[in-house]
C-alpha cells in the first residue's frame, strides 16, 4: 500500500459530498489506520474539512487519530498541534472538537501543555488562541482545563 496515496485520497474526499467520496474515504482512513503509525497524524489531520457534508463519516477521522497516539501519547500530541496552523483555517471546527477531546482527558491533557512548550511561536499563539476561544465559548465545562495547558507552557 502507498501511504502517500492514502493520504491523498483522504485530502481529495474530505468533502464527503458523494458515496464514492465516503467510500474512498473510510477506505483510505482505515487502511492507514490498520498500519499502527502515528507518523501519519499531522497529514491525516490535513483531512478535516469545516465544510464535510458528512459530519459522522469525519468523526472517524478524530476517532483514529485518537487510536494512533494512545499508546505514545506525547508524541501523537505534538503531530496534532504541528498541522493545527496548517488546516485551522479551514478546519477551526475540527480542531475545537480534538481540542475539546484533549482538554476533557486529564494524562492527555497534562502532556499537552509540556507538548505546546516545544513549538514555536507561531504555532503556540494559534493553539493558545484556539484553547482560549474554547474557554470563552464554555467556561464552565473547559475554564479550569485551559488554564492548567496555557499554564504548562
Amino acid at each position: 500500500m502507498d501511504v502517500k496515496s492514502e493520504l491523498n485520497k483522504i485530502y481529495t474526499n474530505r468533502l464527503l459530498q458523494s458515496q464514492e467520496e465516503i467510500d474512498a474515504f473510510e477506505e483510505a482512513l482505515g487502511n492507514l489506520i490498520g498500519l499502527e503509525d502515528k507518523s501519519v497524524i499531522t497529514e491525516l489531520c490535513m483531512g478535516f474539512d469545516d465544510d464535510t457534508e458528512q459530519y459522522e463519516v469525519m468523526f472517524g477521522l478524530v476517532h483514529g487519530i485518537e487510536h494512533l497516539y494512545k499508546e505514545k501519547i506525547e508524541e501523537g500530541l505534538y503531530l496534532i498541534a504541528i498541522a493545527v496552523p496548517s488546516v485551522i483555517d479551514r478546519a477551526r471546527e475540527w480542531m475545537e472538537v480534538l481540542h475539546y477531546r484533549i482538554l476533557n482527558q486529564e494524562q492527555v491533557r497534562k502532556i499537552y501543555g509540556s507538548v505546546l512548550s516545544k513549538l514555536d511561536d507561531n504555532s503556540n499563539e494559534i493553539i493558545m488562541n484556539l484553547l482560549r476561544d474554547i474557554k470563552s465559548e464554555d467556561p464552565d465545562m473547559f475554564s479550569n482545563s485551559v488554564d492548567e495547558v496555557l499554564k504548562a507552557i
